[in-house]
């Protein structure tokens, strides 16, 4: 199954997708489903829920979680069971990271490191995630991240044994829906499935309708800049305007139709 794990509706601050059409953008490029992760809200549950029984698309939900050492995409088995995130993580932000990993585990749920190596929000993560226990895969494949931020994420996958997830990070273009998305080995029907597969490893980041090419030299020069003076850490994920083809560890690269 193929589902974007990071697409923002409405109810994120700078969101303006309305779940609905999301859906439907998905349902046209193919995608099995949508995971929507707000910007530490899970306000739209309900609005998620129904617009995905309407349109007939799987339709799950997720919170990305801002902390003072990057943003990290968190999935829980029921997440109408989940307290708010100012209720679940404290009041004081930014959250600590390992505070926040911690408590997402008591929940039972995961955590994947979004877009480490991405310089345009405050506080990315890069290098910091090393240091990092509980992190059930990295985001390898951001559509809207360069190419070089892309690729030492993946490096990062590969240091670290994670595998990769791959997602359009979609805010306020449904335009962006369908550039790239995660591989699901077994169905999933829930949040509990996808929680459960992401806990096993069984998922592969896989860019869609696009022909990889080579970094261009900038891109090169800001994949040494990025790395802030680490060298060269597991495999090289070529790629162009920040979308490579497959990835991550535990199964190799996939192409668009999973296969190796």
């Amino acid at each position: 199954m193929l589902i974007d794990l990071h697409v923002h509706s409405h109810h994120s601050r700078g969101g303006t997708l309305a779940p609905r059409d999301a859906l439907r953008r998905a349902k046209e490029a193919g995608l099995d489903g949508v995971a929507f992760t707000d910007l530490n809200t899970l306000d739209g549950l309900d609005e998620i829920r129904a617009a995905g029984r309407d349109e007939g698309l799987l339709a799950l939900v997720g919170v990305e979680v801002s902390t003072d050492r990057g943003h990290y995409l968190c999935f829980f088995p029921d997440p109408s069971k989940v307290p708010a995130p100012p209720q679940a993580f404290g009041s004081a932000t930014p959250w600590p990271v390992r505070d926040v990993l911690a408590k997402v585990r008591a929940l039972g749920g995961v955590a994947v490191a979004a877009h480490p190596y991405d310089k345009t929000i405050d506080r990315p993560s890069g290098d910091f995630i090393f240091t990092l226990e509980g992190l059930a895969a990295i985001e390898g494949l951001n559509a809207r991240v360069t190419a070089a931020a892309n690729d030492l994420a993946v490096e990062a996958a590969d240091h670290m044994t994670l595998p990769c997830t791959g997602a359009s990070g979609a805010h306020a273009s449904l335009d962006e829906i369908g550039k790239a998305a995660t591989l699901f080995r077994d169905p999933v029907t829930s949040e509990a499935d996808l929680v459960a597969q992401l806990k096993a490893g069984t998922v592969f980041c896989v860019a869609m309708g696009v022909t990889p090419q080579p970094a261009s030299a900038g891109d090169r020069r800001e994949r040494r800049d990025d790395r802030g003076g680490h060298g060269h850490r597991g495999g090289h994920g070529g790629g162009h305007g920040g979308r490579r083809e497959g990835g991550g560890n535990r199964g190799g690269h996939r192409d668009r139709g999973g296969r190796r």
